[in-house]
């Protein structure tokens, strides 16, 4: 069978795509960066497609990608996007163009993975997802809607390196309190394989299914079980209390520090237990426990090394906002300041000012870009031009400064290494 699989690179659906091609199916996967994806999967037919492009344009877009394609799976999605017009676009607009393509070009079997928690939330995320499905069900398709718990995986993304992260927190362990209640898991692979038997199959037609293994834990014990696994020893668990966790969200929202945010909080404080006997039933595929999933992969210092640095990478970023900002402030709210740098180039009293200023003024853009984590990539680079042209024309008109005993210029080098690691740790795929 040829699949078209959507959200092909994502954590979910890379290990669809890994699924359906070891059972021996041709994956045609959508992506949005078609050439970092085909080097994950060399065999898989990429193709390139924007789901945040305007609804008519999709409608024309999906037909040629449907030709000799037998079933559907919808796996885009993203809890926290960065609009409210891109949250609509991915989870009802663009699908639903693809339904209805689906439609003319006689591709009825559709599998479409939605999430758990969505039905009374009134949170963005949520009601797109909702309408997601309903566009879904209006349709006259074979469709599947599955509803995943909390995925986990060998690696983690999102939600899951949180979870991670807050296990292996030094001293002790905090967790929400959501009064115990349960939290299901499933392993990607498990969700995967029985995403594509239904794919593949007729069973599930016109139901939806929470997909989740069976040993759901309350949150604590959740993170126990991966703080052993990771071999930190045991810490005392602190409860954080709602209205602390709702303000920590909404400063992530601020600073886009994913997965920090009022959308994960909103979807943790949810059921999350799922319905493992129905997954089961359906597929055929039994999903591992969390500690069977757990006891056949030991960790390793990949994983170690992730969980302590999931948590610092936000902090450093905000770290180099204050720094950028500071610098930057210093110098554009001291024309004093500004005139004594000036003097140490080869330049004429106002001219070298106003290059101090406009430098300051970069400072304060580069200050605002981390702060809003816009465009990482990017803002590293701009960084390291910054702070490599300061140093160089330092080191060139003033090579005194190297030898200043408050480390005047020394302290780049570590500015560079930082802003270096920083950047490494913003690629996440």
């Amino acid at each position: 069978m040829t699949v078209l699989v959507l959200g092909a690179a994502g954590f979910i659906g890379s290990a669809i795509v890994a699924a359906l091609e070891r059972a021996g199916h041709q994956a045609r996967c959508v992506v949005r960066n078609p050439a970092n994806f085909q080097t994950r999967f060399p065999n898989a037919d990429v193709r390139a497609v924007d789901l945040a492009k305007p609804r008519a344009a999709l409608e024309e877009t999906w037909i040629p990608l449907l030709d000799g394609v037998d079933g559907v799976v919808n796996a885009a999605g993203v809890l926290q996007p960065p609009s409210r017009a891109q949250a609509w676009a991915i989870h009802r607009d663009a699908p639903d163009a693809l339904f209805r393509a689906c439609e003319s070009a006689g591709v009825r079997r559709v599998v479409h993975i939605s999430a758990v928690g969505i039905d009374a939330s009134q949170m963005l995320y949520a009601r797109s997802k909702r309408a997601g499905e309903a566009a879904l069900r209006a349709r006259d398709l074979d469709w599947t809607i599955v509803r995943p718990v909390i995925v986990i995986g060998d690696g983690s993304y999102g939600g899951t390196s949180l979870i991670r992260a807050l296990a292996a927190f030094p001293f002790a362990m905090p967790v929400i309190d959501r009064s115990d209640s349960l939290i299901g898991t499933i392993h990607n692979d498990d969700l995967a394989a029985g995403v594509a038997s239904l794919v593949c199959g007729r069973k599930g037609i016109h139901t939806v299914i929470e997909a989740a293994a069976p040993d759901p834990k309350p949150l604590a014990e959740l993170y126990a079980a991966y703080r052993r696994w990771l071999g930190v020893p045991g810490a005392r668990v602190v409860r954080i209390p709602m209205p602390i966790a709702r303000v920590a969200a909404v400063l992530g929202d601020l600073t886009r520090a994913h997965p920090i945010t009022t959308t994960t909080l909103a979807q943790a404080s949810g059921p999350l237990e799922g319905n493992p006997g129905a997954f089961e039933s359906v597929t055929g595929i039994k999903p591992r426990g969390l500690e069977s999933v757990l006891a056949a992969r030991p960790a390793g210092t990949q994983d170690l090394w992730h969980a302590r640095l999931f948590l610092i990478k936000p902090v450093l970023r905000l770290v180099l906002s204050v720094l950028w900002a500071v610098s930057g402030l210093t110098v554009l709210l001291s024309l004093e300041a500004a005139a004594t740098v000036s003097v140490l180039l080869p330049l004429p009293a106002v001219v070298g000012t106003g290059a101090v200023l406009a430098a300051g003024a970069l400072d304060l853009v580069i200050a605002a870009a981390l702060f809003r984590h816009w465009k990482p990539a990017l803002t590293a680079d701009v960084q390291l031009v910054a702070a490599f042209g300061y140093t160089l024309v330092l080191s060139v008109f003033a090579p005194e400064l190297w030898a200043d005993p408050l480390g005047a210029l020394v302290k780049n080098i570590a500015l560079i290494v930082l802003i270096l690691v920083h950047r490494v740790l913003e690629r996440e795929r």
